[in-house]
C-alpha cells in the first residue's frame, strides 16, 4: 500500500490540454457510470490507481489530481476548499456525463461532499450515489484542528502514525522535503473548513469506516445521514485509516456493489 501516491499509473489521460492535468481517467464505454475518485490528503491520483483498477469493467474511471502532485507538482497549492471547488467544477462537469457516483477518502470525502452540492444545487445534475470513508460528517468536523501548524517533524510523524507514509518513503529526507508541503496545505484546507446550512442531497449516502482508525471513531460517520433526503448505509470494515486502499478490508468489493446494486 502507498497512501501517498509516488508511483505512476498507467491509465490513458483524456484528449485536451491543460484541464485534463486535473484527472486521471481510463478508457471506457460511454454507456458506463463515471466513478470519480477524490484522494487524501498529500495523496496524488496515482495512490487509488490499484482501486480504481479493479472497476475499470463496470465504471467509466476519473482519479482527481489536485495541483501540488505528479504532473501538477509545480502549481500553487490550494488551502481553502471552496476557490478549490471552484476551479474543480468546471473542468469536471463536461466529463461526468448522466449517471456519475463520487468517492472520496478522508479529506476527499469533504471536497466530493461540496461538488457533489454544487453539481445538485448549481447544475442541477446530482450524483447517482455519494460514497465517502474515514472523515466526520460535515456538520461536525472539528473547528479546532491547527494540524497545519506542527513543524515538519510533528507533520511527518503524524501522517506516518496514521498509516499514510510508507516505512521506505518516510525514512527518506528528500522524500520528506518533498511531500510535506502538499500535505500541509491539504491539512488546511479541512483545518479550516466550516460547514455551511444548504438544502440537502437527494442521492443515498454510503459511508465507511475502518474499524481501527486511530484518526475516528466508526460511529463518528452515521451523522452523515443528516446530509441527504434519500437513503443512507453505513459500514465498518477492517482495517486502519487506510482500510480503502489495504486490499483485505473489503472495500473494493462495497464500492463495485454501490456502482451495480
Amino acid at each position: 500500500m502507498n497512501p501517498i501516491g509516488t508511483r505512476s499509473a498507467s491509465f490513458r489521460r483524456p484528449s485536451s490540454a491543460a484541464d485534463d492535468e486535473w484527472f486521471l481517467g481510463s478508457d471506457a464505454p460511454a454507456s458506463l457510470p463515471t466513478l470519480v475518485f477524490f484522494p487524501h490528503a498529500g495523496a496524488g491520483a496515482a495512490a487509488y490507481w490499484r482501486l480504481a483498477q479493479s472497476q475499470r469493467d463496470i465504471a467509466r474511471i476519473l482519479i482527481v489530481r489536485l495541483p501540488g502532485r505528479e504532473s501538477r507538482a509545480d502549481e500553487q497549492l490550494f488551502t481553502d476548499i471552496r476557490p478549490l471547488i471552484r476551479a474543480l467544477a468546471p473542468v469536471l462537469r463536461p466529463r461526468l456525463g448522466d449517471d456519475y457516483v463520487f468517492y472520496g477518502h478522508s479529506m476527499g470525502a469533504l471536497i466530493a461532499f461540496e461538488t457533489a452540492r454544487l453539481f445538485s444545487l448549481a447544475y442541477a445534475m446530482p450524483p447517482r450515489h455519494l460514497v465517502v470513508s474515514a472523515m466526520e460528517a460535515p456538520q461536525d468536523v472539528p473547528t479546532t484542528h491547527a494540524r497545519h501548524l506542527l513543524s515538519d517533524a510533528e507533520l511527518w510523524q503524524l501522517v506516518a502514525d496514521m498509516g499514510g507514509v510508507p516505512p521506505e518513503i518516510a525514512a527518506d529526507t528528500s522524500m520528506r522535503q518533498m511531500l510535506l508541503p502538499t500535505i500541509r496545505a491539504d491539512f488546511e484546507v479541512t483545518d479550516t473548513y466550516t460547514f455551511r446550512a444548504m438544502p440537502l442531497l437527494t442521492c443515498p449516502i454510503s459511508t465507511y469506516a475502518g474499524e481501527d482508525d486511530p484518526e475516528l471513531p466508526a460511529c463518528a460517520m452515521e451523522a452523515w445521514q443528516a446530509n441527504t433526503t434519500a437513503a443512507f448505509e453505513h459500514t465498518v470494515l477492517p482495517g486502519g485509516h487506510f482500510f480503502n486502499l489495504d486490499g483485505q478490508s473489503g472495500f473494493t468489493q462495497a464500492l463495485r456493489t454501490r456502482l451495480t446494486g
